[in-house]
């Protein structure tokens, strides 16, 4: 068993998170923000600003006419978006490395953390859930917890491993057990480390569906299934793809159809060649 105390003590490495981040995010939830509060908050970050309009003038987005200001590229994309891509930009240094003991090269993980978050986006949407925001940011963070604990997880991979090929465990329960902590609580305290709202880290430390209550968290039944169609697609060579027990109660309650898990598999696709696209522009940028 690995000592925690030391794992907890390298949340303190990873690259802080942007001032930015936590300014969007409370704009969004708050009904009195208005179009020009969130462009004002956006044009205070000159990196941020920087980065969004060389990707809206990018052929990634394809839009007609050139874009030369926030306000112009909030009227082509939408508040929505413009604060999706602002909150990918802000939050994307971590999930940059190659993770080797989770069989991830590098930018893999911000590819799959990516998709992963705009699919959960558009289920919020479709689901019509609240606090659509927090569920995307919840998605792209939801395996920050496998930057920390991939040096652990390579000490121990053959365990793990028989764990889950022997006894039936999922790859979560392998971790935990193996390690004393698995990445999703990881990752619950790094988000609680940065100051997110109470209900983001709920999401991240329960998007596997862990704690029985998470199943009535709708928002986490929307990361989980984001996740878990990222798993089914898999797009990555992860090490832990399909080592994961299906919660078929969630599939009855969250899910329409066999058919809509089909669509959604198919949308994953789309989204995860956008953010292979995405991925290229940030390294010639």
């Amino acid at each position: 068993m690995v000592d925690l105390d030391k794992i907890l003590k390298k949340i303190e490495l990873l690259q802080p998170i942007p001032a930015i981040i936590h300014r969007i995010s409370a704009s969004l939830g708050d009904p009195d923000t208005s179009l020009s509060d969130l462009i004002d908050i956006v044009e205070k970050d000159p990196a941020i600003t920087a980065n969004l309009l060389k990707i809206c003038n990018s052929a990634h987005f394809g839009l007609v006419g050139k874009v030369d200001s926030i306000h112009r590229a909030v009227t082509l994309l939408g508040v929505q978006r413009l604060a999706e891509l602002v909150l990918t930009f802000g939050l994307s240094e971590n999930l940059n490395k190659a993770l080797e003991a989770y069989s991830l090269a590098k930018g893999e993980l911000w590819k799959r953390s990516v998709a992963g978050a705009m699919l959960a986006g558009k289920l919020a949407e479709h689901r019509q859930l609240d606090n659509r925001p927090v569920i995307y940011t919840s998605a792209l963070l939801r395996d920050i917890g496998k930057v920390i604990l991939n040096e652990y997880v390579s000490d121990e991979l053959l365990n793990i491993k028989k764990m889950v090929c022997s006894e039936g465990l999922s790859f979560l329960e392998a971790e935990k057990a193996c390690i004393g902590i698995d990445h999703a609580e990881l990752g619950g305290l790094i988000a609680r480390h940065w100051n997110f709202s109470p209900n983001l880290v709920f999401i991240i430390k329960n998007h596997h569906l862990t704690d029985s209550s998470a199943r009535n968290h709708r928002g986490t039944v929307a990361v989980y299934w984001a996740d878990m169609v990222a798993m089914l697609v898999g797009t990555g060579s992860e090490v832990d793809r399909l080592a994961y027990h299906v919660d078929e109660g969630s599939f009855e309650d969250f899910l329409l159809s066999k058919d809509e898990l089909k669509t959604l598999m198919m949308m994953y696709k789309g989204f995860f060649q956008g953010a292979e696209r995405l991925f290229a522009f940030r390294q010639a940028a």
